[in-house]
């Protein structure tokens, strides 16, 4: 039981965790995106 709860414990933490980094990523190219786009227009 103890083996069930820190499996789900650890596959909840590792979707925020991937969730978390993701949302990164996905600022990090939308701003250099646009910076990128503003000094080629």
């Amino acid at each position: 039981m103890l083996d069930l709860l820190l499996g789900c414990t650890g596959v909840i933490v590792f979707i925020h965790g991937a969730n978390f980094f993701f949302n990164y990523i996905c600022k990090h190219v939308a701003v250099r995106a646009l910076t990128f786009l503003s000094h080629v227009v």
